[in-house]
């Protein structure tokens, strides 16, 4: 009995599925149209198509919170760095800012030698990256001769607490660097007109047509660099840029910031990237003029300078 109701529910299955199949052959051209109609009523953002890969990777890049630093959080930063400074003692030769690692490795660094010594610490720049604030600064080396010798810093707190420092190098000149000199006016830092200077940077290379053309005289940069009020030395640093803008125009973000005051700048650390590789840029606003002037190919910040 039982094996009889199993064929009469295969063979009305089987019929089933007949009907079904005829009914759709008959009917494909009205299906296809309507299922055609369906897709196009959908929307895809482009992108997606595109690069996906590149859209998924611009969605989980970090950048800093670009916040303007107002006239009293800049004061009380300088107040704490100058606290963090008070940290060396000439006499001991050692650095509170240091941890005990660091500060036998630098001593053994400076007294490597005789006649040599630390003289001095001072500040380079005040800056922010992805870590918090931090301040680089120079343990001076001297000896009997003129070679001075910088040993950098980086230095992160909160309040007038260190959190931690971390050894940048070794910089040799034969006179004494020339450090900035802290003032309690920072001016119009840049920090706020830097989100929309980039997205002018990528309007007008898009609309420039730059982008699709497969190659482009230096001459056309130069020009695009007169239009954003950039430095003619710009030119390197854009043709890179237009190179690996993404689909999307949107594969970048500024990772750190460091301040001066000789010369009065704020620069900006640009991070972008494109097929699995990461790609630097130095973006600089004079905050005398209170514009951007250049924009530069790698990492060229204020605490690299000798």
């Amino acid at each position: 009995m039982k094996k009889i109701r199993f064929k009469k529910s295969c063979l009305i299955a089987s019929l089933i599925l007949i009907i079904l199949a005829i009914t759709g052959y008959y009917n494909r051209n009205m299906l296809i149209q309507r299922s055609s109609d369906w897709l196009a009523e959908q929307t895809i953002p482009f992108n997606w198509l595109v690069s996906p890969q590149s859209l998924n990777k611009t969605k989980h890049q970090k950048g800093l919170a670009l916040n303007e630093l107002n006239t009293k959080n800049y004061t009380d930063q300088l107040n704490n760095i100058d606290h963090i400074l008070n940290g060396f003692h000439q006499a001991k030769q050692n650095c509170n800012f240091l941890s005990q690692k660091q500060n036998k490795q630098l001593q053994n660094w400076v007294q490597k030698k005789p006649h040599r010594y630390l003289y001095s610490v001072t500040p380079v720049t005040l800056g922010k990256d992805l870590h918090g604030n931090y301040v680089v600064v120079s343990a001076n080396r001297y000896d009997d001769t003129k070679n001075i010798v910088s040993y950098r810093y980086r230095v992160y707190f909160q309040n007038n607490k260190v959190l931690y420092s971390q050894f940048i190098g070794q910089y040799h000149n034969n006179h004494p660097p020339k450090f900035i000199a802290w003032s309690n006016n920072l001016g119009d830092s840049g920090i706020s007109k830097t989100p929309n200077f980039i997205e002018q940077i990528n309007s007008v290379l898009i609309n420039s047509g730059i982008t699709t053309k497969t190659s482009t005289a230096t001459s056309e940069y130069k020009q695009l660099a007169r239009n954003l009020g950039l430095h003619t030395t710009s030119t390197k640093a854009l043709a890179q840029y237009a190179k690996q803008n993404g689909a999307d125009a949107n594969n970048s973000v500024i990772i750190t910031y460091e301040f001066s005051d000789v010369p009065r700048e704020t620069r900006f650390l640009l991070k972008q990237w494109n097929n699995n590789r990461s790609y630097y840029y130095t973006l600089i606003y004079d905050r005398n003029q209170n514009k951007f002037i250049d924009f530069q190919v790698g990492k060229k910040l204020i605490s690299q300078n000798k």
